[in-house]
């Protein structure tokens, strides 16, 4: 067996003082799994995986999803010393297929009918295989990449990063979790901010977490958070955008007891966060991390906080802002020059692993996280956008966030994303729109918009087309994949474009 499995449970059960406490709220029964519960649970399937066949080593596609078997499953794999691929089960076969290949699968775990199921798929490779190249034997899982790029990327950390992630982000300094909070997520278990949310924050913390195994929209979200009293929730910037309009629309009242509403993934607009806080009056807490780190390496806590930033470096972290001479970028004011962020930790592995081998991650120690930001006079880090998120048009170089979030912030506008195609060699800057009802006719509220945004914006960052769609491609995390933008241009209705 797996020593890391004490490791684990180390601030569980007498030790933490939450054993009889909820640790897993199931949304769709009601049902209630306490700390204890779940680590009983954990001892049985060790058992039953053991029969199965699985042995420490083995790979295990992880396909449980958000339900109440998630905790004790992986605890379970954790003390046989298995090695879970955490996938999203909802994805279309051939996909997921495609991530598992990316390792030697030997095992899939899913949910079916009402129960675990364990199906082999694989070769087993030899006990003991380190194919993440760290060196350490501690308790390895794989978690993918949110698929911005559209290359499947397995990431993989260990046990002992696990109360890392806790202590940076939700620990004392930071969120400070405790065992009277309740959680809810807007990002699921195969994410790797869901990961933590649901995850590593109650284990250990003995908090609660509430789920759901299917994605919440804004009116589901605010009733979760209402209906089991909430005190934590974490969702992302598109996300939130969605909840303020219900809950200005609805006139939602703050949950009782909600104290902070967390948001990550890609760049928070100020606006949205205003909303929110105007409304119901909590912290909206900011951060940044990617799955290369495991977590959030730049976050706010409920009193360490930067506002109007992605937040102070969470403890055990370092990180740089570097320019690329290749790549020169706009000074974000004459104080404040943009770079790319660079992160190094204990926490960010040496390699990752895609259909193509193995992806040397490191440089000299230290992580480029492909994000742009620069440093707030507060100490915080600004976040501008991602590499794709910059966009070069008639030689000056822009960011898509900021005009995405000036016409984001426009009545009418449900969501939006622009691009610089080029066309019969010239770059030209193209808007996708999403239009709410209230916009009316697409080509008088074009009109209007551009007007508006000339009053905020230089002439050369209002896009010369906008083009109305149905939807913006994002993934699961609320990321656009910028990859796929091109593509929804080409499906612009005739005669709709400006």
């Amino acid at each position: 067996m797996n020593s890391d499995a004490s490791l684990l449970a180390a601030r569980l059960a007498d030790g933490g003082g939450w054993t009889d406490m909820a640790a897993v709220i199931d949304e769709q029964t009601g049902e209630i799994h306490r700390h204890g519960d779940v680590h009983a649970r954990a001892r049985i399937l060790v058992d039953e995986f053991l029969e199965h066949g699985i042995g420490a080593g083995d790979h295990v596609g992880f396909l449980v999803g958000d339900r109440p078997e998630w905790m004790p499953a992986f605890l379970a794999l954790n003390a046989i010393g298995a090695v879970p691929l955490v996938v999203n089960p909802d994805l279309d076969e051939h996909v997921r297929s495609r991530m598992l290949g990316i390792l030697p699968t030997e095992f899939v775990l899913s949910y079916r009918e009402r129960g675990l199921h364990v199906e082999r798929r694989g070769t087993r490779i030899p006990a003991g295989h380190d194919d993440h190249g760290s060196g350490t034997a501690d308790f390895r899982y794989y978690l993918y990449s949110s698929g911005t790029t559209g290359i499947p990327k397995a990431v993989a950390h260990t046990s002992a990063d696990l109360p890392f992630f806790y202590d940076a982000v939700g620990g004392v300094n930071g969120l400070d979790i405790r065992a009277t909070d309740t959680i809810v997520s807007l990002s699921q278990y195969y994410f790797t901010y869901g990961f933590n949310n649901q995850f590593v924050y109650p284990l250990f913390s003995g908090a609660a977490v509430v789920l759901s195994p299917q994605r919440r929209n804004e009116e589901k979200f605010a009733d979760a958070l209402h209906r089991h009293g909430a005190t934590l929730a974490f969702s992302v910037p598109s996300a939130l955008a969605r909840l303020a309009d219900h809950i200005e629309r609805a006139a939602v009242e703050r949950p009782a007891g909600l104290r902070a509403i967390v948001s990550a993934g890609e760049p928070l607009p100020d606006a949205v966060a205003g909303r929110l806080e105007d409304r119901w009056q909590v912290p909206v807490l900011n951060q940044i991390g990617s799955t290369e780190v495991g977590n959030a390496f730049c976050a706010n806590g409920v009193t360490r906080r930067a506002a109007g930033t992605a937040g102070l470096v969470c403890p055990g972290y370092d990180v740089e802002l570097r320019s690329d001479p290749d790549f020169p970028l706009p000074a974000a004011g004459p104080e404040h020059k943009i770079g790319a962020v660079w992160v190094a930790g204990p926490t960010v592995p040496h390699h990752a692993v895609t259909a193509d081998g193995t992806k040397e991650l490191l440089v000299d120690g230290w992580l480029e996280t492909k994000d742009y930001g620069y440093w707030a006079d507060n100490g915080g880090l600004v976040v501008v956008g991602r590499t794709d998120d910059f966009l070069h048009v008639g030689g000056i170089s822009m960011s898509a966030v900021e005009i995405e979030a000036a016409i984001g912030s426009c009545a009418g506008v449900a969501d939006c994303a622009v691009l610089a195609p080029l066309a019969d060699g010239v770059s030209t800057l193209c808007a996708l729109v999403v239009l709410a009802p209230s916009a009316g006719d697409p080509e008088e509220f074009f009109t209007a918009l551009r007007t508006h945004l000339r009053r905020n914006l230089e002439p050369f960052r209002v896009p010369k087309r906008w083009t109305p769609v149905a939807e913006i491609p994002r993934t699961g995390s609320g990321k656009i994949m910028r990859h796929e933008l091109i593509s929804a241009l080409g499906r612009e209705k005739p005669g709709m474009v400006r």
